[in-house]
């Protein structure tokens, strides 16, 4: 949501009257003219969905907990309050993974927290800098574009040439629309399952260094734990559609190569 009255005291401070005959300054699109089309600095953060995984020593991730904050039950303050316990009661040296949380993410949490008052927990200073820490927080995005030197990606292009669950509640369009029409539950899912999507994702991204547990099998974990803890949500169904899809063509695979070994197996025999 945006803060209207925040963006009011920047009108004034700029000087700017809208009236009928000049609706934009001279020179602008309204998309492009902050006076009229509130920047990042003035969005407020409604929802809020955090996955706290672990690894244990065989190279198995598991989901702690799944932390769902949002209107209408909390404001903004109790929102961002929440995010700080999490990091708060996390284990220390616990890692960020995020998607394009440097170009979003991060800098609304420190907005947010400046604007009311809140003091980030011991360990966590080091995201008033923006995010940027090369052992604490992994920015998918700029890993997956080389730092943003290619072209920035939209997650769903990720997700889908990865056949990754994803998106299974809205498009991202349509989240605005839903929060301006109190479609909270909605608007839940929507921030939980782009949090189930990036997990997934760093399974993916971990089997590149780390071979002990294929990442297929770490991905479904990942959505059977999901599946349980929130079983009364609407993409649900998806989810556990995508896994017997997956737990299918896994099946065929093995049955193809069975089929492929059985006349070495016929020799050997004779």
């Amino acid at each position: 949501m945006l803060d209207d009255i925040g963006h009011k005291r920047y009108q004034v401070m700029e000087r700017w009257v809208p009236s009928d005959d000049k609706p934009i300054r001279r020179g602008y699109t309204r998309s492009e003219d902050p006076l009229t089309c509130p920047r990042w600095v003035f969005q407020t953060i409604t929802t809020a969905a955090v996955m706290v995984l672990s690894e244990d020593a065989q190279g198995g991730i598991d989901v702690d907990r799944f932390v769902t904050l949002s209107a209408p039950e909390q404001n903004e303050r109790a929102v961002l309050s929440g995010i700080l316990r999490v990091l708060a009661e996390a284990p220390s040296e616990t890692e960020i993974v995020t998607w394009a949380g440097l170009a979003h993410d991060i800098p609304l949490l420190i907005s947010g927290c400046m604007r009311h008052g809140l003091t980030l927990p011991p360990g966590w200073g080091w995201l008033m800098h923006g995010g940027f820490h090369k052992q604490r927080h992994l920015d998918l995005a700029h890993a997956f574009t080389g730092g943003m030197r290619m072209k920035p990606l939209h997650l769903s292009e990720v997700l889908a040439a990865m056949d990754i669950p994803g998106k299974l509640s809205c498009p991202p369009f349509a989240v605005a629309g839903l929060i301006l029409a109190g479609e909270w539950d909605k608007v839940k899912s929507a921030c939980e399952i782009d949090v189930v999507s990036t997990a997934c994702l760093l399974a993916r991204w971990r089997g590149l260094v780390d071979a002990r547990v294929a990442a297929v099998a770490v991905e479904d974990r990942i959505l059977r734990r999901v599946i349980k803890k929130r079983k009364d949500r609407e993409y649900i169904a998806a989810l556990e559609a995508h896994r017997r899809k997956r737990f299918a063509a896994l099946f065929a695979k093995t049955a193809s190569d069975a089929s492929t070994l059985a006349p070495w197996l016929d020799l050997d025999a004779a």
